[in-house]
């Protein structure tokens, strides 16, 4: 092996140097039509207001708004200098919440991007947000807005104030994923599922009319064998979609009470590296992985279909937009936005294009200097791979 001069590939092992040219000779690729933007992008949320926007938040603590029509980004909401991995929208779209490292959560107006209240109460990293309406009128309409975080808490405030309600305790390690069930909401009670840095997940049956009355169910659901970054409710029947640094994506049976742990899960989808994000789009289950990669599986047979590649670091997150909802969006650590046509003839394409190895190679992020520190940048590392 010839050895380089270059103090930056000092104390690197031959995989992360490997790793590190694989990625500059993506320089070019353009798949997935990236919008590129200020740093890491760790979330992506549709907007429930337009079709063709979504939300993101980036390491560097912006939180911004980009159309995938026009490919403007300019729409930014600031107030955290340190990454905000977790961002949730009101009910009626018009409040946007960003939780960050700084350990406090800020809601913002959609439209004048006015900050309209700040949260605090956590001791350690916010890592995930959730937003529970209430009915009008009621005690704590609009609704709730639950934070999970790093100091292994999960804190319920209202929306509208910023007041502290109620904290739940059981996890034993931090809180990254928060769920509601939609089937079994109901006007007094929110069925929510929580997980994060441990096999665990935890199911809380959360009253709307006296939320010191909560409760956590008494068996957590242990179908995985360590972290749990993503929980979804997806696809037409709302089925449980969990994904995990197990390498794999589960579809997990939570409503029948009679099957016991290990007994749960009636789909298991193996990836080469961890599983950041899970949906369902129609008849296809799509995975986000730490590998670059953006897999389609047939949700019936649970065979892989198609991968989209493009990206040239792990990727962070999904959402769909568009009508239809055949417009599936990937965000990255390589600080891009993608897009990917699901419509039946832009995904045979697509596969056809691949297996005839006629597909443009991955892209690596063009992210110029670093906004982070040394001791931040770890910090990051650790966040994406939910080790405390």
């Amino acid at each position: 092996m010839s050895k380089s001069n270059d103090p930056g590939h000092f104390f690197q092992t031959e995989t992360s140097l490997a790793t590190a040219a694989r990625r500059a000779a993506k320089a070019n690729n353009k798949s997935g039509n990236p919008i590129q933007c200020t740093s890491k992008i760790l979330a992506v949320l549709p907007d429930p207001l337009s079709s063709t926007r979504v939300y993101v938040s980036e390491s560097c603590g912006i939180v911004r708004r980009v159309d995938l029509e026009t490919d403007s980004k300019s729409h930014t909401y600031k107030e955290h200098t340190v990454p905000t991995p977790a961002i949730a929208l009101s009910a009626d779209g018009k409040t946007l919440f960003g939780g960050s490292w700084d350990k406090t959560i800020t809601a913002w107006d959609v439209e004048t991007r006015a900050v309209k209240q700040t949260f605090k109460g956590h001791t350690d990293f916010v890592k995930a947000l959730l937003f529970i309406p209430c009915a009008p009128g009621s005690r704590y309409a609009p609704g709730l807005l639950l934070s999970g975080s790093s100091d292994k808490d999960i804190i319920v405030w209202n929306s509208a104030t910023g007041e502290k309600l109620h904290v739940l305790k059981g996890h034993n390690r931090s809180v990254g994923a928060m769920v509601v069930d939609p089937i079994a909401f109901t006007a007094e009670t929110a069925v929510v599922y929580t997980a994060g840095s441990e096999r665990e997940i935890r199911q809380w049956k959360i009253s709307l009319s006296d939320i010191t009355s909560s409760s956590e169910s008494e068996i957590p659901i242990l179908e995985h064998d360590t972290s749990v970054f993503a929980l979804k409710f997806t696809g037409e029947d709302y089925d449980f979609w969990s994904a995990s640094a197990d390498f794999t994506a589960r579809r997990i049976d939570v409503r029948s009470a009679k099957k016991k742990n290990g007994e749960r899960t009636d789909t298991v989808l193996k990836h080469p590296d961890y599983v950041n994000d899970v949906l369902v789009a129609g008849n296809w289950v799509i995975t986000a992985c730490r590998d670059e990669e953006v897999r389609v599986w047939d949700a019936g047979s649970g065979e892989l279909y198609h991968t989209f590649s493009g990206h040239a670091d792990e990727v962070s997150g999904l959402a769909l937009i568009g009508e239809r909802q055949d417009l599936l969006v990937s965000v990255s650590i390589d600080c891009t936005v993608r897009r990917w046509s699901l419509k039946p003839a832009d995904l045979r394409t697509a596969k056809q294009a691949a297996a005839s190895g006629n597909i443009a190679e991955s892209k690596e992020r063009q992210d110029g200097p670093s906004m982070l520190t040394e001791e931040e940048e770890r910090e990051l590392a650790e966040l994406m791979e939910d080790s405390d």
